[in-house]
C-alpha cells in the first residue's frame, strides 16, 4: 500500500527476545498497525532502529509497525505518503535530520483541509519574522506565513532568547500563539501539557535537548532540556488523544562513532516513551462533551465560563464562549488545567493563555 514512498532495508540484529521491542515490531502485521515508524534520513534511521529494537517492550497491546525509510528525503515526497497515513488513522512516527523536512508534518495535514495546530520543541525558534525567500525558509515559515490554510494555532516550547529573533514576540500576540522559552518550559513540565495536548502534532528538534547528552546536533548550545524532561515531553504529546503526527529532527550524524551513538540512543529513548505515552491513552478527546463533568462558572469578562473534566483521566478543558465558536467543532474545547478552573473559579478572570485561546475565534 506505501510502496512507492517507501523502502524496507533495514537488517534487525538476529535473536530479538519476547520481550524485546524489535520482537513486537517484526510480529506486527504492517495492515493492522495503528502507529508506523517511518525513517526520514535512511541511514541515521537505521542507526536510531539499532537502539530502539533493543528496549524493552512496555506498550500492551499497541499495535506498532516499523514501514521503512522514505525512498527520497523530500518534503514533497514525502507529502502525500503523510496525507494517506492521517486519512487512514495511523499516527506516524518520524525519524529525521534535517529540520526542514518536518514541513511535510504540517503541509500533509493541510491536505486535508484540517485546522492544524502544532507543537515545537526546539532551542530556537525555527520561524522568520516574515514570509521568507526560498533559500532562507524556516521550517515553520510555510505553516505560519501560508495565505491558504495557515496554522490555526502553534505552541512552542524551550527555545532561549538569545536565540531568537526578538520580533517573533510580536507575531506570536497578534496570531495568539503560545511560547515557552526554555525558564518557563522547566520551572514545572506539568504546565505544558495542556498546550501538547491542543495540537494535532509535535516537532521535537533534537537541539532542544543539552548537548552532552545529545551531542551530534546540527547546531550546538550548552543550554537545554535533559533528555529526561524531553522524554516526559514526548510522553505528554503520544498521551494526547487529539496528536496525530510527532516526529524527531536536528541530528548531523558523520557515522557510527560514539557521539552518534549516544544520539541514536536519545532518539530511540524518545520514541519509546512517545510510544508509552500512546499505548496509555484515555481515549476522552472531546470532540463534543459527552462523559464530561460541567463546571459552570460565573465571569467578570463573559456571562460565563463551562470547564468540563473527564474522569478517565482527569483532565479538564474550557469551552469557547459560544458567540465565538466558529471553525471545527473539536477546537471549541480548548486544553486546559484544574490550575486554570480554580484561577477562573476564584477570580471570575480567565489565565493568560486562554484568553489568547479564545481570541483565535
Amino acid at each position: 500500500m506505501y510502496a512507492p514512498w517507501l523502502q524496507s532495508d533495514y537488517l534487525p540484529q538476529p535473536g530479538h527476545a519476547p520481550e524485546s521491542f524489535g520482537y513486537h515490531l517484526l510480529q506486527t502485521a504492517k495492515s493492522e498497525a495503528k502507529v508506523a515508524i517511518i525513517g526520514m534520513h535512511p541511514a541515521w534511521a537505521d542507526q536510531v532502529r539499532d537502539c530502539l529494537y533493543g528496549h524493552f517492550w512496555d506498550h500492551g497491546d499497541l499495535q506498532v509497525a516499523d514501514l521503512g525509510n522514505l525512498r527520497k528525503p523530500s518534503v514533497d515526497f514525502a507529502i502525500p505518503l503523510l496525507k494517506e497515513l492521517y486519512v487512514s488513522g495511523i499516527l506516524p512516527v518520524l525519524i529525521g535530520a534535517s529540520p526542514l523536512l518536518a514541513e511535510a508534518q504540517y503541509l500533509a495535514f493541510a491536505e486535508v483541509n484540517r485546522e492544524v495546530g502544532i507543537c515545537s520543541i526546539d532551542s530556537k525558534l525555527r520561524l522568520s519574522y516574515e514570509a521568507a525567500a526560498e533559500g532562507d525558509r524556516r521550517f515553520l515559515d510555510r505553516a505560519v506565513h501560508r495565505t491558504n490554510s495557515p496554522a490555526f494555532h502553534l505552541a512552542h516550547l524551550g527555545d532561549q532568547r538569545h536565540l531568537s529573533d526578538p520580533r517573533l514576540d510580536l507575531l506570536f500576540l497578534s496570531r495568539h500563539f503560545e511560547r515557552y522559552p526554555l525558564g518557563k518550559s522547566r520551572s514545572d513540565l506539568r504546565d505544558l501539557e495542556p498546550a501538547i495536548r491542543d495540537v494535532d502534532l509535535t516537532v521535537l528538534n533534537i537541539n532542544a535537548v543539552l548537548a552532552a547528552e545529545a551531542p551530534s546536533q546540527s547546531e550546538i548550545a550548552p543550554s537545554g532540556f535533559s533528555l529526561q524532561e524531553a522524554g516526559q515531553l514526548a510522553y505528554y504529546a503520544g498521551n494526547s488523544d487529539r496528536l496525530a503526527s510527532f516526529g524527531i529532527y536536528g541530528a548531523q550524524p558523520i557515522g557510527q562513532n560514539q557521539p552518534d551513538r549516544l544520539t541514536a540512543a536519545a532518539y530511540a529513548q524518545l520514541i519509546w516513551y512517545f510510544l508509552h505515552g500512546v499505548s496509555r491513552r484515555h481515549a476522552d478527546f472531546p470532540t463534543t462533551a459527552t462523559g464530561l463533568v460541567e463546571y459552570v462558572v460565573d465571569s467578570k469578562v463573559n456571562d460565563r465560563f463551562v470547564f468540563w473534566r473527564s474522569p478517565r483521566s482527569d483532565r479538564w478543558w474550557v469551552q469557547v464562549p459560544i458567540d465565538k465558536a466558529t471553525g471545527e467543532v473539536r477546537n471549541r474545547l480548548v486544553s486546559c488545567s484544574y490550575a486554570d478552573y480554580v484561577a477562573a473559579s476564584s477570580a471570575g478572570e480567565l489565565p493568560e493563555r486562554l484568553f489568547h485561546a479564545f481570541s483565535r475565534y
